[in-house]
C-alpha cells in the first residue's frame, strides 16, 4: 500500500487493502479533504474492503492498464513509477508490500510503513524471508521509515540496521464505529438476534493457535463468578473444531461457551458494551492493538495479555495478566468493585484520546511535508 502529500497523493492499495491501510486512508481523507488519495491495484478488480472508500470524493483507484501484460512488473518496478509521475503524485508511501524498485536512487519522496516488521503472518518462512528482503530494499530507498509502536521501531533499527533518525512511530486510530451511541432498548434486541448469554466475556478474531484462546478459556474456567460464559467471534476453523472444542469439555464450561461466526459491524460497539470484559489473549500483533483501542473506544472493559505493546497502547484503561489465573483473579476483583470498574472505563475512554483520525492524520502528513521539504532542499 501507498501513500503520497501534495496536490495529488498516493496510496498502492495493499492486494485487498489493509485495516491499517483502510483507517489511514480514512483518516487521511476526512481531515485532509484537499489533497487526492491514489489507490494503485496491481489487479483490475475490487473487493468490499476496497470500494468501502469510494464515498470519499479524494480517494481515487487506478489499475495497470489493459495493454500491460506483466500486472507484477507493473506493480514492482518502472512501471508504478511512471504512472505516479504520470498523475502528478508528490509522495509515495508504501505499506507492507514494499516499495517499487524503480523509486530507487530517483529522488522521489517515499515513505514506508512495517505493521509487522518480520512478517510472521506472511505464510510459511520462504514467504516471511521475500517479504523480509523486500522490506529491507524497501528501507534503504524511503527516506522516512514508520512503525506503528515503539518496540516494533526498535526491531526495525536492529532487524534491518535503519537510522534511527529515519524511524518514527505512527500510531494507528480507532475505527469511527466505535463512537456510534447505543439506545438501551438495543441490547434485549441483540441479546435475542445472536442468542447471547446473559453474562459473558467477549472475544473476536481468528479462532487458530496463534491467538492464545486456550488462555482465554481457562482465564474464564477460574473465574470467581460461575456464571460468566465466553462468546468468540469468528468463523470455525478446523483448530476451533478439533481443539478449542475439546478444550471446552475438559474443562467443564462447555455450557458457558458460544460461538458466533459474525456481527455485523453495527452490532459489536454495543455487544462490547454488553459484554462484562473484553479479552484479547495475544497483544503481540498490530492487530491485537487494533482490537485493544476499538473495545476501548466502544465503551468495553479490556483485559489483555501483559507486553509492552499492550501498556503502550492501553495505557492505565486495561487489565492486565500474566497467566489465566492471574487473569482470573483481577477480573474478578474488578467486576466485584464498581468503582474501580468504572475509574478504568473511565481511564480508557480518555486514553483512547490519543488514537483519534485527526492526530494520525495531523502526524502523517507532517511526515508527507518533511520527505517533501528535504527533497526540495537536496534539489536546490
Amino acid at each position: 500500500m501507498v501513500v503520497g502529500y501534495g496536490g495529488r497523493n498516493i496510496i498502492m492499495e495493499n492486494n485487498d487493502t489493509s485495516y491499517y491501510g483502510r483507517i489511514l486512508i480514512k483518516a487521511l481523507a476526512t481531515n485532509y479533504p484537499d489533497n487526492y488519495y491514489i489507490l494503485y491495484s496491481p489487479e483490475n478488480r475490487t473487493n468490499k474492503r476496497l470500494t468501502s472508500l469510494f464515498n470519499e470524493d479524494s480517494v481515487r483507484v487506478k489499475f495497470p492498464r489493459n495493454h500491460i501484460h506483466n500486472k507484477n512488473h507493473w506493480y514492482v518496478g518502472n512501471g508504478i513509477v511512471r504512472s505516479a509521475k504520470g498523475h502528478g503524485v508528490n509522495t509515495f508511501h508504501g505499506i507492507d508490500d514494499g516499495i517499487a524498485s524503480g523509486f530507487e536512487g530517483s529522488n522521489f519522496p517515499t515513505v514506508f510503513t512495517m505493521t509487522d516488521p518480520l512478517y510472521r503472518n506472511a505464510g510459511g518462512w520462504i514467504a516471511r524471508m521475500l517479504m523480509q528482503r523486500r522490506a529491507r530494499k524497501a528501507c534503504k530507498i524511503a527516506k522516512r521509515v514508520i512503525a506503528l509502536n515503539e518496540a516494533d521501531r526498535q526491531l526495525i533499527i536492529d532487524h534491518y540496521h535503519v537510522n534511527p533518525d529515519n524511524v518514527e512511530v505512527v500510531h494507528p486510530c480507532f475505527f469511527d464505529g466505535c463512537d456510534e451511541s447505543v439506545p438501551e432498548s438495543m441490547f434485549e434486541i441483540l441479546r435475542e438476534k445472536y442468542h447471547l448469554p446473559q453474562r459473558f466475556v467477549m472475544y473476536k478474531g481468528r479462532l487458530d493457535k496463534d491467538d492464545n484462546l486456550i488462555e482465554a478459556m481457562k482465564l474464564v474456567h477460574e473465574l470467581r463468578d460461575r456464571k460468566i460464559s465466553i462468546v468468540m467471534i469468528g468463523y470455525r476453523t478446523d483448530y476451533f473444531d478439533h481443539v478449542i472444542k475439546e478444550e471446552a469439555h475438559d474443562l467443564h464450561i462447555f455450557h458457558r461457551f458460544k460461538q458466533v461466526d459474525k456481527i455485523h459491524q453495527a452490532d459489536l460497539t454495543a455487544i462490547c458494551k454488553m459484554a462484562q470484559a473484553v479479552i484479547i489473549p495475544s497483544t503481540e500483533r498490530a492487530r491485537d492493538c487494533f482490537k485493544l483501542i476499538n473495545a476501548q473506544r466502544s465503551g468495553g472493559l479490556v483485559i489483555c495479555k501483559d507486553s509492552d505493546k499492550a501498556r503502550e497502547f492501553g495505557g492505565d484503561g486495561a487489565i492486565y495478566y500474566n497467566d489465566a489465573q492471574d487473569g482470573a483473579e483481577k477480573l474478578s476483583d474488578v467486576l466485584e468493585d464498581e468503582n474501580r470498574k468504572a475509574a478504568i472505563m473511565a481511564a480508557a475512554r480518555e486514553n483512547t484520546e490519543r488514537f483519534t483520525s485527526k492526530i494520525l492524520a495531523d502526524h502523517m502528513i507532517h511526515i508527507y511535508r518533511s520527505v517533501l521539504t528535504h527533497r526540495r532542499l537536496f534539489v536546490e
